[in-house]
């Protein structure tokens, strides 16, 4: 992978590819994304500089496999979602959520005095058909009071 010269920073020295192909090396390579990622037990960590010269790692292509979401899409969303505050709200405006997911939202606080927080999880309802191009996340708090997420869809292939 010697640098062509476009991007000044890009690894030339080969070692990610070099590690890759090394079968003693918990590197390897995903061809659909364009990224090498370092084997991890329960996932992956993708890398995105060369550990030997500190270059720019291949481009990723990831955001080809998502849904883009425009400007427009996300005002649209947000006014959508503007006079929502409770999950009968929610219900009464968009019908029956496609899914409901126990514990599907977490949120963990600030470490505070050397003291970790506590992690607290949600359910969540969600609906895929508000957008063509966005998963709506409707999180429920304990409160009764609803908070919005969304994400791009995958594309099909």
């Amino acid at each position: 992978m010697a640098n062509a010269g476009l991007d000044p920073y890009e690894c030339g020295c080969g070692w990610l590819e070099k590690a890759a192909n090394d079968p003693s090396v918990p590197i390897a390579f995903d061809s659909e994304v364009n990224e090498y990622y370092l084997e991890m037990t329960g996932g992956r960590m993708v890398i995105r500089f060369c550990p030997w010269c500190g270059g720019d790692a291949p481009v990723s292509h990831r955001d080809s496999l998502f849904e883009v979401v425009t400007p427009d899409e996300i005002m649209r969303l947000k006014a959508l979602t503007s006079h929502l505050r409770t999950r009968d709200d929610v219900i009464r405006a968009w019908g029956q959520p496609d899914e409901e997911i126990h514990s599907g939202y977490s949120e963990t606080g600030l470490e505070l005095n050397g003291v970790p927080s506590p992690t607290v999880s949600f359910d969540l309802m969600r609906y895929n058909n508000l957008s063509q191009t966005v998963v709506m996340d409707v999180i429920l708090r304990a409160d009764d009071r609803v908070m919005f997420s969304h994400s791009p869809k995958p594309r099909h292939k």
